[in-house]
């Protein structure tokens, strides 16, 4: 095998990311500095402290591309020298996919080489390091929104997630799965970095479309800690006393429980209901609700204006102590609630 499906003509994809509807978000940069190299890659990905290696190293051109979509940034990014990359605790998912080259990656105990038929995915909340960047490597970045991932496999799931996802490190993408993976961003980069098409609301939809199915084929072909949730043979039905609880939720989700309320709701005793949603959800009740509420929230400010408050809407769904709300928000979503209504505001 000579090459992955991203450079089986010997060429390199994505070169400018040059689809005019994305311009606005696009970065390029070819330089033979180091440190203007590493603001650029710091300012769509991550903090990282990025070093070449070597005592006397010579001047190489390095070269980014990387463009800001609705779910997913993507870059394609290659030093020229050998390089440490140190991002840390990157906050959110990541998959980098070589074109050319090896990349050394660690993520908390998990270590791997990735290769043109070996990416590497990252996790939140671990410790990210590329100790060994090589000088011919090229790489296909991909930072993927942690609510954004999140969202799509509670979507899967047909429940909310309370937690965060622990994928595997290394990706085999000689694998079936892998190498549907690995098609799908091939047909997202293609369509970025073609310059014969124009925008229009069908294109932007279909970009959308696919950065969703590159997240949920990543979620369903990829092993993480959650899989075992996902292949887990459905029930036909909920039990009654959670169906009560939830269709109540539904109705009127801003209202405030005691697990007594929803108790009496369900017509089980407290005990038998918190083991319910344990066995149906893997979390009590009240945090069931909360989640609800979280993605509530979130939506509305999505959907904000100039006149959103955001205390306003937190308690229009139930939060009575902003403090913790906001706590809560940040811990699902990665980023605080005016984060996420400025962007709203931004893009309107």
């Amino acid at each position: 095998m000579t090459g992955n499906a991203l450079n089986q003509r010997g060429d390199e994809p994505g070169a400018h990311f040059a689809l005019s509807p994305m311009a606005d978000s696009a970065l390029r940069c070819v330089t033979e500095d180091i440190d203007e190299f590493r603001r650029s890659l710091n300012s769509v990905f991550y903090p990282a402290e990025v070093n070449l290696v070597g005592a006397h190293v010579p001047a190489a051109t390095a070269e980014l591309s990387a463009v800001r979509l609705n779910h997913l940034t993507i870059g394609r990014a290659r030093f020229g020298n050998e390089a440490l990359v140190d991002p840390g605790d990157l906050g959110t998912y990541h998959v980098n996919v070589p074109v050319t080259g090896e990349v050394v990656s660690w993520c908390g105990d998990q270590q791997t080489i990735a290769t043109p038929w070996r990416a590497a995915v990252f996790t939140p909340n671990e410790h990210t390091i590329l100790p060994l960047w090589h000088a011919d490597a090229t790489q296909i970045c991909i930072k993927i929104d942690r609510a954004g991932l999140e969202g799509e496999l509670a979507h899967i799931l047909g429940r909310p997630v309370d937690k965060h996802v622990r994928f595997d490190l290394e990706m085999d993408l000689t694998s079936p799965a892998g190498a549907r993976w690995l098609s799908t961003l091939k047909l997202l980069l293609d369509t970025l970095d073609d310059p014969t098409l124009t925008p229009n609301p069908g294109l932007i939809a279909q970009i959308e479309y696919l950065e969703r199915a590159l997240i949920s084929g990543l979620l369903v072909q990829q092993p993480h800690s959650m899989t075992a949730q996902l292949y887990a043979p459905g029930e036909a039905s909920k039990p009654r006393a959670v169906q009560k609880v939830l269709d109540h939720i539904e109705t009127f989700p801003g209202a405030q429980y005691t697990i007594g309320d929803l108790a009496v709701i369900a017509g089980v005793g407290a005990r038998q209901l918190q083991n319910l949603f344990q066995e149906q959800f893997g979390m009590s009740p009240t945090t069931y609700i909360r989640q609800i509420r979280l993605e509530g929230v979130r939506t509305d400010l999505q959907h904000g204006d100039g006149t959103t408050r955001i205390s306003d809407v937190a308690f229009s769904w139930g939060f009575n102590h902003l403090g913790r709300f906001a706590n809560h928000y940040e811990r699902k979503f990665g980023e605080s609630p005016s984060q996420t209504l400025r962007a709203a505001l931004k893009s309107s």
